[in-house]
């Protein structure tokens, strides 16, 4: 099955979306620490938005026919060995797998105070994992 460039088109259209959303969102940390239904929109929406990157990382691999790995960490990682993004973004990439992992199966508290000091960081990380998507497509376009 070849790359569906329309699809990771709607996806990275969704990912824009949950990014435009969580930035539009006006807390601070006491807030943020406070007000669990400000956590819960927060952590929803991070969740949506690397669910989306895992779904066009999965879709990019299938495409290709590279080596499936077992765990959506491991899809950034062969996106990075094969070029696709950056090695750096790769990991940073994983470690948003493995937080919407900590989200998804209940695993652990958070330390919301972390968060709000690391979400910024990971919206820029998602924007990037966007725009080296499409960077890609625009390779294999042309």
């Amino acid at each position: 099955m070849p790359v569906n460039k329309d699809l990771i088109g709607k996806k990275l259209d969704f990912l824009n979306e949950c990014i435009a959303k969580i930035d539009s969102m006006s807390f601070d940390e006491a807030v943020l620490e406070k007000n669990a239904d400000i956590q819960d929109l927060l952590t929803f929406r991070l969740q949506q938005a690397v669910e989306t990157c895992i779904d066009i990382a999965t879709h990019i691999i299938a495409g290709l026919n590279l080596p499936r790995k077992e765990s959506s960490k491991d899809a950034f990682l062969v996106l990075g060995k094969q070029g696709i993004i950056d090695e750096i973004l790769a990991s940073r990439m994983g470690k948003a797998a493995d937080f919407r992992n900590r989200v998804v199966h209940g695993y652990n508290n958070f330390d919301f105070s972390i968060l709000f000091h690391d979400y910024k960081d990971d919206l820029n990380d998602l924007k990037n994992f966007g725009a080296q998507t499409v960077r890609f497509l625009e390779k294999q376009i042309s």
